[in-house]
């Protein structure tokens, strides 16, 4: 495995182009500041599309376990997007999924065949009410340790490498948003607690916020990264975060209102950043745009199940970047706020 570790970064490097990179991250930046560029950056969503498609892929279950194996597979999409000349970052994370909050707080999960792992949620009221009793955990244990071991590795196998060492950045893994990893550890029966004991909601939800900033902390001080710009997923970002709000989809305006919004805000006001949610977001769009503060962009994956002029007015108002729109959704007149999914 090691030789092909070594083949496959070697062969990286050679073709690694450094100005482009450099010239993306700028326009992005000033797309971020709302001043006019040349062209919208764009994200090339066919990578089937670079010349070169000789790199490995494996199945995920097997990346979990082999960092060598994990690695490659994180550097597969930026060695074909350094090809395209996209502007898409040069970027890798600690992949796994969404159990490793869950996990810091002692819950298990299981691998699946075919996708990222899933947590087994508490079974009672009492299970989670012993948890907020614990009170916060140490951050490293679970997979939240787990992934500070992994980034070190990266540093490590990257380092003999000068142009990938300087390029390739590791972004924050996936530690969902706060309500969403209460979700996770309740399970469905959260949903009957917004009624029934919304103050055992409320307790859980800011312990995971407290837990959630002391990792983040952690981990931006171990990367050597502020909360000014980083990059996530196929982007460039203001800020130093990208909050999950995949559960608000599924909750009235008044609770999230209630439940989601003000743990969101605790983790921007310290970080600053960027929300994703997938599905409809009618209930919230109004409320997270109109009063959130240190709110740079959105990131909507499902455009077409929401009311786009509204989110496109909406953004356009609060100074808000969209972020991987589809071009058919972005006005022909833009020059500006828009990174775009080409």
């Amino acid at each position: 495995m090691k030789n092909t570790l070594e083949r496959y970064l070697t062969k990286f490097e050679l073709m690694l182009d450094l100005e482009h990179q450099k010239h993306a991250r700028q326009t992005c930046r000033s797309v971020f500041e709302f001043a006019e560029v040349e062209h919208l950056p764009f994200v090339v969503s066919d990578v089937t599309q670079a010349a070169d498609q000789d790199w490995p892929l494996y199945p995920y279950n097997d990346t979990f376990v082999d960092a060598d194996k994990m690695l490659l597979d994180q550097l597969r999409a930026p060695f074909f997007h350094n090809q395209l000349r996209d502007y898409h970052p040069l970027n890798i994370r600690t992949n796994y999924g969404t159990v490793i909050l869950p996990s810091i707080f002692g819950l298990s999960y299981q691998l699946t065949e075919t996708s990222l792992p899933w947590v087994h949620h508490l079974e009672s009221r009492q299970e989670v009410e012993k948890l907020i009793e614990r009170g916060i955990p140490d951050v490293k244990s679970g997979l939240g340790g787990r992934c500070f071991e992994t980034a070190a590795y990266y540093r490590e196998a990257l380092a003999p490498y000068p142009k990938l060492r300087q390029a390739i950045s590791i972004y924050h893994p996936d530690l969902q948003g706060p309500f969403d990893v209460a979700h996770l550890i309740w399970g469905p029966d959260i949903f009957y607690a917004l009624y029934d004991c919304p103050e055992v909601v409320h307790r859980l939800v800011s312990l995971v916020t407290e837990t959630y900033k002391i990792w983040m902390r952690a981990w931006k001080q171990f990367i050597g990264e502020g909360n000014e710009f980083t990059t996530h997923w196929n982007f460039y970002i203001k800020g130093g975060i990208m909050v999950r709000d995949d559960t608000a989809v599924t909750m009235s305006t008044r609770h999230y209102e209630e439940f989601v919004k003000p743990y969101d805000q605790a983790l921007l006001d310290e970080f600053g950043g960027c929300i994703h949610f997938c599905g409809k977001g009618t209930a919230f769009i109004r409320s997270m745009c109109t009063t959130s503060k240190k709110l740079y962009g959105l990131h909507m994956s499902q455009p077409e199940l929401n009311d786009t002029a509204n989110v496109l007015a909406l953004a356009r108002e609060h100074r808000l970047v969209l972020l991987g729109l589809p071009q058919e959704y972005v006005p022909p007149s833009a020059h500006s706020g828009f990174i775009v999914l080409a």
